[in-house]
């Protein structure tokens, strides 16, 4: 029986997990800088949160290439356990990080919302294109 191909790119998915942590962390420096914190500002902070992390995904997807079920799963399990880094750091609590699992399914989910509703490939940027002429 001959061994099947993972579909998932290893680099890509790394890439893409760190940079959409990137944006997030630097978007949480910049509301820290502006004077908005998870305290005093709840509904607004959590908001730019989810946005700013919707956005991150988004743009690691498309880094990716990819948005199909799987690579989107991967994703959040990367985000989510690189979020495990603030528990060994003193930032969170563990109980905490484990509920963190539902804000950043619903990033990872929004990130995809915001390319488009299809689960299919997404062409990577940079890549190879059709054109399409009209007469």
């Amino acid at each position: 029986m001959p061994l099947r191909r993972s579909s998932v790119r290893w680099k890509a998915l790394f890439r893409g997990v760190v940079l959409a942590y990137g944006i997030s962390f630097v978007s949480g420096l910049v509301f820290s800088l502006a004077g908005l914190t998870p305290h005093a500002d709840q509904a607004l902070y959590s908001f730019l949160a989810f946005l700013s992390g919707a956005i991150g995904c988004a743009i690691a997807l498309r880094v990716m290439g990819t948005a199909g079920v799987l690579h989107l799963a991967m994703l959040g399990l990367g985000l989510w356990l690189l979020n495990l880094s603030n528990v060994l750091f003193g930032a969170q609590t563990f109980a905490r990080w484990l509920h963190s699992s539902g804000f950043i399914a619903a990033t990872v989910l929004g990130g995809r919302l915001l390319l488009g509703h299809s689960l299919v490939s997404v062409p990577a940027p940079g890549g190879s294109s059709t054109v399409v002429q009209s007469r």
